[in-house]
């Protein structure tokens, strides 16, 4: 059996952790900056890590809700991260793997790649524990040595080739020389003890394959006693299981290091890795024939799996109620961005009403003095609304609700827009001139705003918003659809999208953002292909999947998911056709749009 059992190897030795967990415990009360205190709370959550999942959940959750208060992005991305890591630690190992994900898509849009690299590397721990899909794990090894050598700072890459050597058993042993002397040199350049110790470690494990016993058993102690000195409870597990093994034709001895194991793991507060421990401990006290010895195992066992009993119930509990703060944190979410999208239709249409009443009264009497300096402050008031209004719109999170918005708000947009066409022709007053040129300004950057919110997903920042459609489309398919999880066919003729107007292109990002919700949600799919061309003056896209399917009678007589329903509606807003087959082995989504409508 493999020796090594862990590569969790931390940073900080365990006085050192105790010491800056102490050092951010008391600091804490002396915090006033929301932003500082969200990560030093991040921070707590980090330091439990390799200490106690509990912990290291409840700083994150903590750290979560009042970064989604402030809308501090990194602060919650960095708590999902320790939250993910404390669902694989409990055995949520479907939750931590779709919690990382999204965690790795959010560091992706912060170009955090140190912290890209570290998801990798815990997505690795997860999927060993899993589903053990050693080939999945690999690829994503590799992926991640190739994004290493972009780092300035490599510090981490001593621990990713570690890992990379651990997980692929088929690896030849030259490349596996290779790559853990790349670990050694850069844990050497770096003072990063842990690594130096655990990589040593993995030479005695060498040593002890090829049967060099009196070589292994000297340096394997020495590690064992650099490790105490650094206070990492993993890495004196792993000697401690080295010293097991070497011992194994001595179950006395054997058993002894076993025991010492067992007191270290009981210090990091590691119930699953008690009861692994006392597993093996009870096959060693049979090999040894003694009866007391199996019966103290026994109690042992009966008290750890009893303490771990109680540990997950607890942890159970709060995972309910975090899943209760997020189903009402979205709840909110949903009523605010309501919210928002009326105050900005009440903001519109008074303005609209305030001026047409200064209309009316200006048109009687257009030489009146009194009535030219009143509509000069109306227009004044009506810059500033149109201003609010946009960056209201810019601001709020409304991706759903942005087509909608551009459809109740584009009449009362134009109704201005000529109103004050019609005022700046009949006034030959220069300042109010001035002021109506300004106001006309502001009322076609309200209507940009509103027609861009629909799309203002794909268009996060000034350098995306130059982007090509061609771009959008596979900016869109990359965050939702990660290479490592989706096989991805995607053919876009880009003579097609050159003459397609705005309005068919929010639409047909939408279309292909419910195709790929509804494959992610529904379909289980692992292959999704997407093809656009032109046929016949009319443009077609097709977007297939090889997943479960869906029942006949839902996509012939409507009851379809909420995505498909709202594809339909979409096409048909762009007099289109569209036909769905599906069935056992996969779906297909064919829409055909006259590109005369675009």
């Amino acid at each position: 059996m493999s020796l090594i059992l862990l590569v969790g190897v931390c940073n900080n030795s365990l006085q050192g952790q105790i010491r800056q967990i102490e050092q951010e415990l008391e600091g804490l009360p002396l915090i006033k900056d929301s932003v500082a205190l969200i990560n030093s709370l991040n921070k707590l959550g980090v330091l439990y890590r390799v200490r106690n999942a509990d912990s290291c959940f409840y700083y994150g959750v903590k750290a979560k809700a009042m970064a989604a208060n402030i809308h501090y992005e990194r602060g919650q991305t960095e708590a999902s991260h320790s939250i993910a890591f404390a669902f694989y630690k409990r055995g949520l190992y479907a939750e931590s793997l779709e919690l990382l994900g999204k965690v790795l898509s959010q560091y992706e849009e912060l170009h955090d790649t140190e912290k890209i690299i570290q998801v990798h590397l815990d997505m690795g721990s997860v999927l060993n524990k899993d589903v053990s899909d050693r080939k999945k794990i690999v690829s994503l090894l590799q992926k991640t040595i190739q994004m290493g050598e972009t780092l300035k700072k490599d510090s981490i890459m001593s621990k990713v080739y570690a890992h990379y050597c651990l997980r692929n058993a088929d690896l030849p042993q030259d490349s596996v020389q290779y790559y853990m002397d790349k670990s050694t040199e850069i844990a050497r350049r770096y003072k990063n003890e842990e690594m130096l110790i655990y990589n040593q470690l993995w030479y005695c494990d060498l040593l002890f394959s090829k049967g060099q016993l009196q070589e292994v058993l000297p340096l394997t102690r020495q590690s064992l006693l650099e490790a105490r000195r650094t206070g990492n409870t993993d890495l004196m597990i792993n000697a401690l299981f080295l010293l097991t093994g070497i011992y194994e034709n001595d179950p006395k001895k054997a058993l002894a290091y076993l025991y010492q194991a067992y007191e270290v793991a009981k210090q990091g507060g590691d119930s699953s890795l008690e009861i692994y421990i006392l597993h093996s401990a009870l096959e060693v006290a049979k090999q040894l024939g003694d009866k007391d010895e199996i019966i103290n195992v026994y109690s042992d066992l009966d008290k750890s799996i009893t303490a771990d009993w109680e540990k997950s119930k607890e942890f159970i509990k709060d995972y309910v109620e975090y899943n209760a703060v997020q189903d009402q944190n979205k709840l909110l979410s949903e009523k605010n961005a309501q919210r928002a999208l009326w105050l900005l239709i009440i903001s519109i249409s008074a303005a609209m009403i305030v001026l047409t009443i200064y209309l009316i009264m200006l048109r009687r009497d257009r030489k009146a003095k009194a009535q030219i300096e009143a509509l000069n402050d109306v227009a004044d008031m009506q810059i500033m609304t149109m201003e609010e209004a946009k960056h209201k719109a810019v601001k709020e999170e409304q991706q759903r609700l942005g087509q909608d918005l551009h459809d109740g708000l584009s009449s009362s947009l134009a109704a201005i827009r000529y109103q004050v066409e019609l005022l700046m022709m009949d006034t030959a007053d220069v300042d109010l001139k001035k002021k109506l040129n300004m106001l006309q300004t502001e009322v076609g950057n309200a209507y940009k705003a509103a027609r861009n919110k629909s799309h203002e997903w794909f268009s996060a920042g000034d350098e995306q918003q130059e982007q090509s459609f061609e771009k959008q489309i596979l900016l869109l398919t990359d965050h939702s659809l990660p290479n490592s999880r989706y096989y991805k066919n995607i053919h876009i003729d880009t003579n097609t999208l050159s003459g397609v107007g705005m309005d068919t292109r929010i639409a047909l990002l939408r279309i292909i953002q419910e195709a790929i919700t509804n494959i992610i949600k529904h379909a289980k799919a692992k292959h999704v292909g997407i093809l656009i061309y032109e046929e016949d003056d009319n443009l077609l896209l097709t977007i297939n999947d090889d997943g479960i399917g869906l029942d006949e009678k839902k996509v012939n007589i409507g009851r379809s998911t909420i995505g498909l329903k709202s594809i339909r509606r979409r096409v048909q807003y762009l007099n289109g056709e569209i036909k769905i087959n599906s069935n056992a082995k996969g779906t297909e989504i064919n829409v055909s749009i006259p590109l005369e409508q675009s």
